[in-house]
């Protein structure tokens, strides 16, 4: 593969290209879905193709081909480079790509276990033995539902800039999802393992316990009151903390955001915008991660971006475009979720790091408050810096102490303000929450964390 790889890209350059990529893979995986003990999903899923993509005066064109022979690949680079020909005319903005170093490099993920040699019916045992976990656990788990997904693939990278690549990429997750009834009230608990590797992950005792820990979350939130609403002093967990991690904030990182005038942080590099305490930072290169890789879709070798640090902001997360256009280096965060998408600006590891508050120190040291766990889904609106969390689960805090067990309860806010209102970062960052981000119609493997964290006026929804 990694001959066709070099010709095609040649055949681009010399059909006029500036800059010419390609992304060729050939994968497999399997998605099992169990809903109310019926296995619900099934999937096998085989790829194989190449997606080639060519620059001209601003412009891109790509195509896309599943025959991996020389002449359909050919073809391929032909139809990107007419496209960006055409688009070339129509193009607002002229710049060039800058060019970069070649990288040769070949990376096999550890896996001890392929999951294309587990069989499909010892999967599906073990998605329908987390489905039972759920429901034996309580007559108020009225439905569940669980996940396993596995990976394994090939890709090669190459480009213009004599760039050729080789992964061998294999990941797994698993994530159970249990809902409980008590009257009119419906909860729902949820917890997922996730990392680069193979279907050992699955075999260890966490993962085991994934249905019943989900099953436990929701159950416990049948027995809680319904939360207040109003300003508090609010000490989120390594979940919570994480997701603001990603989500309010991370997503306004991306420079691709930044050039559309799309990101409350536009022409802030260099300001202040949390507290001294925050520093904020995305790292793919983070070992036994869901969110690992060490070069990205477009041949960059990834590194840890510190996006902000003690609360000034240093940088973005860049592809090879926006780093061009900005005139700065690339720093190694472009993703596809297959060759059939062109790369864009992905998160991998992002997370918000540590301090030196013990946490039971913390919850003492806050006269009244909430403690924040977990998180259930989120709206963030990067252009605004406005967001609203779901969380799983909230205790009062009074005089030092935690009492009373809430549901429902929410944080919204602007988080310029309320990372200014930090005041406080415990030494237990823990990555937390292996999942999927979508972005522009495309899936990334990402993982969020950090420590719990204190932040003072936080605007909590709940009961009224």
């Amino acid at each position: 593969m990694e001959d066709l790889a070099q010709k095609t890209i040649e055949h681009a350059t010399g059909l006029g290209a500036q800059f010419a990529d390609l992304r060729i893979e050939d994968s497999q995986g399997t998605n099992i879905v169990v809903m109310d003990g019926k296995t619900k999903t099934v999937t096998a899923r085989l790829s194989k193709g190449c997606g080639v993509r060519a620059f001209v005066g601003g412009a891109w064109g790509f195509s896309v081909t599943n025959d991996l022979s020389l002449k359909s690949l050919r073809l391929a680079a032909e139809s990107a480079v007419r496209m960006a020909k055409v688009a070339e005319s129509r193009a607002k903005i002229k710049f060039e790509i800058e060019c970069g170093k070649a990288e040769h490099a070949t990376e096999v993920y550890r896996c001890d276990e392929r999951p294309g040699e587990i069989s499909v019916e010892e999967k599906v045992g073990f998605v329908m033995d987390l489905d039972k976990s759920m429901k034996s656990i309580n007559p108020k788990i009225t439905s569940t539902n669980a996940r396993y997904d596995d990976f394994e693939g090939i890709r090669i990278v190459a480009n213009s800039f004599g760039t050729l690549l080789r992964t061998e990429d294999t990941w797994t997750l698993g994530a159970c999802s249990a809902w409980a009834k008590d009257g009119e009230v419906i909860q729902r608990g949820h917890h997922s393992v996730g990392s680069v590797g193979g279907y050992e992950l699955m075999r260890q005792e966490d993962s085991i316990a994934i249905g019943r820990t989900a099953a436990e979350q929701a159950l416990r939130l049948l027995d809680s009151k319904p939360a207040p609403a109003g300003k508090f002093t609010c000490i989120l967990d390594n979940v919570m903390t994480g997701l603001l991690a990603h989500e309010a904030f991370g997503h306004a990182c991306e420079a691709d955001a930044i050039l559309q005038g799309a990101s409350v942080l536009e022409g802030r590099i260099g300001e202040k915008v949390a507290s001294d305490e925050i520093s904020l930072i995305d790292d793919p290169r983070v070992e036994g991660s869901f969110g690992y890789f060490s070069y990205d879709w477009e041949g960059v070798p990834s590194s840890k971006h510190v996006l902000i640090e003690n609360g000034i902001l240093k940088g973005f997360l860049h592809n090879l475009e926006t780093s061009s256009r900005m005139g700065i280096p690339p720093n190694g965060s472009a993703r596809s979720e297959n060759y059939g998408s062109p790369p864009i600006i992905r998160m991998s590891n992002t997370y918000i790091a540590g301090g030196d508050w013990d946490r039971e120190e913390l919850i003492r040291d806050t006269p009244d408050g909430l403690l924040i766990k977990g998180a259930q889904y989120g709206y963030v609106e990067p252009s605004k810096g406005q967001f609203m969390f779901k969380c799983d689960e909230a205790y009062e805090i009074v005089k030092g102490e935690l009492g009373q067990r809430y549901r429902d309860a929410s944080l919204s806010g602007v988080i310029l303000e309320v990372l200014g209102h930090v005041s406080g970062l415990a030494n237990d960052f823990k990555m937390t929450d292996p999942g999927y981000c979508g972005k522009h119609g495309q899936s990334a493997r990402t993982t969020d964390g950090g420590p719990h964290m204190r932040i003072d006026e936080v605007v909590v929804g709940g009961l009224t």
